[in-house]
């Protein structure tokens, strides 16, 4: 399994826009978890921050292949696809996608 995390800066004044996304991805799961399998993703997390004034986006991935989560999510397969990446494109700030280096990923250990 492979990890990824990164923090996207918001664009001022685009809270409403990120509670229309939460909502919009809360509403339409099924289609989410449906996009999750094609793309092998075994968790994806969201989470919103603060730092020093500016709004983030804090997301985490693990999956099968990261490099192919991003390839399969661009094909647009599913209508939600298309949802987020234009709404992220929205609200975020110039160069605002910031990846972060992995250190580690500690699995549930199954017994």
């Amino acid at each position: 399994m492979e990890y990824a995390s990164g923090l996207i800066k918001l664009k001022p004044e685009t809270e409403g826009k990120v509670e229309e996304w939460k909502s919009t991805i809360s509403s339409r799961l099924n289609e989410a978890a449906a996009t999750l399998q094609d793309e092998e993703v075994q968790i994806e997390s969201w989470f919103k921050i603060e730092i020093e004034g500016c709004k983030y986006l804090l997301w985490y991935l693990r999956a099968k292949s990261i490099k192919r989560v991003f390839e399969i999510s661009m094909e647009l397969k599913h209508p939600i696809d298309k949802f987020h990446y234009e709404l992220m494109a929205e609200i975020t700030a110039e160069n605002g996608n910031i990846m972060a280096e992995p250190l580690i990923d500690i699995p549930r250990i199954k017994t």
